[in-house]
């Protein structure tokens, strides 16, 4: 794992429901890890999701600014930071800073359990 700068591990990537070559491949524009929403600015690159950016996917592995990251568009992660006590079978939306939440717009997929999200974008 690299020694990404980011204040909390958000997410663990748990699985994907792809083949290796449906996986997109971005530079990143900033520090992401691993488990991170992942969206596309005006450059092509790779920048965390927020409330107001379309999301693509989400990060496989963690990955400093400037380098290469393969992102995921369906498959499972897990938070392993504070609850987020989500229902299962709601809704999720990307919230801010790459992150999910029970609100929102711009719809990541649906809550497995409190903390596991299937991601199908």
């Amino acid at each position: 794992m690299l020694n990404v700068a980011y204040n909390v591990t958000l997410y663990r990537f748990i699985a994907s429901a792809n083949l290796d070559g449906s996986i997109i491949n971005l530079i990143a524009a900033v520090d992401i890890p691993e488990g991170a929403v992942v969206s596309i600015n005006s450059s092509g690159q790779a920048i965390l999701a927020t409330a107001s950016t379309i999301p693509v996917g989400v990060a496989r592995y963690p990955r400093k600014a400037g380098t290469a990251l393969a992102v995921e568009g369906n498959c499972i992660i897990e938070n392993k930071g504070t609850s987020l006590a989500l229902t299962p079978g709601t809704n999720v939306f990307a919230g801010a800073a790459g992150v999910v939440s029970g609100t929102g717009t711009n719809k990541v997929g649906v809550a497995l359990n409190a903390n596991r999200i299937k991601i199908s974008l």
